[in-house]
């Protein structure tokens, strides 16, 4: 086990650590952009006192930062609103925004990479043109990446203000039109619920963590999430503690065809985090598994892929690139995803 995961998972360790070993997760966890997240922790789980010195200055240094990228978060939120407010259109806010503004603990020293909201489909053209009478650009000019964002995809191409560097995804469902799995936008705008004092809306708690489970093991690459894994730990140790919540989440996860995704997040979740999940819930979540194979296949390329490397270990380079291709056969059918692929081998060769 890396010192990180270590650290994540089994904070008590961290009284028996040496400099070197202080050294090697901070490499790791720079690396994995979760020191700020590393700090509150070990704060949490009242260990302060074990850390050096110099370490804990740099913890809390990058805390500071990323309570810095959560201002910037909540001032784009502020300029969206009152873009998107006069015409009527409502904002439900996803993952890291969501987490900050229902003032959830997952969201304490995490990274923002971009902002994450959804509109309905029928506002979603709506809200293009608000945005972009706004001072919000398209990131992309391209036109098969307008095609493939429009046509297949759930959300349109990231955009950013002329003024400001923070990319702005305007979602209209949760994964791709193309992909295996299609959650009903619908039920998720039915189920979700209004922020007290705020303009914004939330997805209920299981949708909250279902969209997060999908996010990394349906939509996504898997390798180097291990900030999206501790997203998915912190938030079911959280919404865990709340009334019904394990009761909703199976048949929640069974409603949006997001079975497998929440299989996945809670198998690797206790594997490598050793989250506390109900083991009724892991047994209700067992009969979305897949097949042996399957199962075997992902029990050795997840823990792989997810488990800092740097800066001495070998890479998972096989393991990533074959995770890749799951990502891509979940996201398109066949003939689809040949052409995209090509397209895109085309593109890098030119590049190149």
């Amino acid at each position: 086990m890396s010192l990180l995961l270590q650290a994540l998972r089994e904070p008590e360790a961290l009284e028996a650590w040496t400099l070197a070993n202080w050294n090697q997760v901070m490499r790791e966890a720079r690396a994995q952009q979760l020191s700020a997240r590393l700090g509150w922790v070990i704060e949490d789980q009242g260990f302060c006192s074990a850390c050096p010195a110099a370490i804990w200055t740099e913890l809390r240094a990058q805390r500071h930062f990323a309570a810095y990228k959560a201002s910037q978060v909540r001032l784009e939120l502020r300029k969206l609103h009152k873009a998107l407010a006069p015409r009527g259109i409502p904002i439900l806010l996803l993952k890291g925004a969501a987490y900050a503004q229902a003032e959830l603990r997952v969201a304490r020293g995490r990274d923002f990479a971009d902002l994450d909201i959804m509109v309905p489909r029928d506002r979603l053209e709506a809200a293009e043109t608000a945005l972009e009478a706004g001072g919000w650009l398209m990131e992309t000019n391209n036109r098969y990446d307008q095609r493939y964002y429009r046509r297949w995809m759930h959300e349109l191409p990231p955009m950013h203000h002329r003024t400001r560097s923070l990319e702005v995804d305007i979602h209209h469902a949760l994964l791709p039109l193309t992909g295996r799995l299609r959650p009903n936008p619908e039920l998720l705008w039915a189920a979700s619920r209004a922020l007290p004092d705020s303009p914004y809306r939330v997805l209920c708690d299981e949708d909250m963590l279902l969209h997060s489970a999908a996010q990394v093991f349906q939509d996504g690459e898997i390798a180097g999430e291990l900030g999206a894994l501790l997203d998915l730990h912190q938030l079911l140790e959280e919404l865990g503690q709340r009334e019904g919540f394990w009761q909703r989440l199976v048949p929640r996860a069974e409603a949006l065809q997001l079975g497998r995704p929440l299989y996945y997040a809670l198998r690797f979740c206790t594997k490598l985090l050793d989250t506390p999940v109900p083991a009724e819930v892991l047994r209700a979540a067992e009969a979305q598994a897949p097949g042996p194979l399957s199962k075997g296949l992902m029990d050795r390329l997840v823990p792989r892929v997810l488990e800092p490397r740097y800066p001495t270990r070998r890479p998972a380079h096989v393991a990533a690139w074959l995770l890749y291709m799951r990502s891509h056969w979940l996201r398109m059918p066949p003939g689809l995803l040949a052409l995209h692929l090509l397209r895109k081998a085309l593109r890098t060769g030119k590049a190149g």
